[in-house]
């Protein structure tokens, strides 16, 4: 028996529906998971490969900058706090402060750890100055000056009121309750008479509301004291005069330079930053003229130059001598032969009128 048309269509749509569930099913219960499965993996593997290569950049920075962490302060606020306090304190009374003091401040938390801040006061000279920064900067500490303030004491011009400002940090992850030790010279060298210059220029003469001498001193003098050539300056503001020879070091007032070349009424100067300084009979320091290298240079073959002209006129001068002086001895000894000769003869003259006379 054949089967009826209702059959066939609902045998079909019964097909449809079961292709169209399955097909379905296979999607949202086994394709969309697993794309998501694999998206996943993809992320996580590449999370994992960034996170390998942070962990090894982070070693290589651990092992590169393994000197910042030898330098920190300690971890614990309050060991950090108390041990640099007295450290700071020590160093300004080695350094012989009058009247010191240091304040610390409460630490802030920072991005990179602890940030700590000091006041440091008291009063003392510029060379006394001088060896606080040379000692505070060669220390194997992570610090700095963020603030230094001078001011003159009155009454006494070598006296300076110091405040200083340093902030210190202390890194994490690092367990250490002590302070570092040794000293950290970086590109400083632990010479303090290297630095003594900073105090020798008197950079405050003008802060200190008095007159700078340099702008006084006064080329008045070059003269010849036995072999030796020596330039003379006046300072107009106390009536002192300053000597000083080829290579000697001359300072007055904010001016302090070397004396390098003499010349006929100039003399050549070269101060703490190797430059050349020209300066003219009659012309104070202030007053000097700025020598480029190639003048320089020109100059020195110019009194090279000189040098050989005056030494070939010595040389011309001491021939010249030389033949005078022989004409002359000539000249004598012909004058010696001449008188022999005419003494000689009147003898013979004399001694034929004897024999003349005995004879008659």
């Amino acid at each position: 028996m054949m089967p009826s048309r209702n059959s066939i269509l609902i045998t079909g749509l019964a097909l449809f529906l079961v292709w169209y569930v399955s097909n379905w099913a296979y999607k949202s219960l086994y394709l969309e998971p697993r794309q998501k499965l694999n998206t996943e993996i993809q992320t996580l593997s590449a999370q994992i490969t960034a996170g390998k290569g942070n962990r090894d950049a982070m070693n290589q920075f651990n092992t590169q900058y393994a000197w910042l962490y030898s330098r920190t302060l300690p971890q614990i606020p309050n060991d950090a706090h108390t041990q640099y306090t007295f450290w700071l304190l020590e160093l300004v009374q080695y350094c012989e402060f009058e009247n010191h003091h240091v304040e610390p401040t409460t630490p802030t938390r920072v991005p990179a750890g602890w940030s700590y801040q000091f006041t440091a006061r008291g009063t003392g000279t510029l060379p006394q100055l001088t060896q606080f920064l040379l000692e505070f900067y060669c220390a194997p500490f992570l610090h700095r000056i963020t603030s230094l303030t001078l001011k003159p004491v009155d009454g006494n011009p070598e006296k300076l009121e110091c405040y200083i400002t340093v902030n210190a940090l202390a890194l994490p992850k690092h367990l250490t309750r002590q302070l570092p030790s040794g000293w950290h010279y970086s590109r400083l060298t632990y010479d303090l008479p290297a630095y003594q210059i900073i105090s020798n220029r008197n950079l405050l003469e003008t802060a200190r509301g008095g007159i700078d001498k340099a702008d006084f001193t006064e080329l008045t003098g070059i003269m010849g004291i036995g072999d030796k050539t020596e330039v003379w300056f006046s300072v107009r503001t106390d009536g002192t005069t300053i000597k000083a020879k080829l290579g000697e070091i001359i300072h007055s007032g904010s001016f302090f330079g070397k004396l390098v070349e003499i010349l006929d009424r100039d003399i050549v100067l070269l101060d703490h930053n190797g430059e050349r300084w020209l300066l003219t009979m009659g012309e104070f320091l202030t007053d000097a003229f700025a020598l480029p290298p190639e003048t320089g240079e020109i100059m020195t073959e110019s009194i090279i130059e000189e040098i050989e002209e005056e030494t070939d006129e010595e040389i011309v001068e001491e021939m010249t001598e030389e033949t005078e002086e022989e004409s002359i001895e000539k000249s004598e000894e012909e004058t010696v032969e001449e008188i022999t000769e005419e003494a000689g003869e009147e003898t013979d003259e004399e001694s034929i009128e004897e024999e003349e006379e005995n004879n008659e």
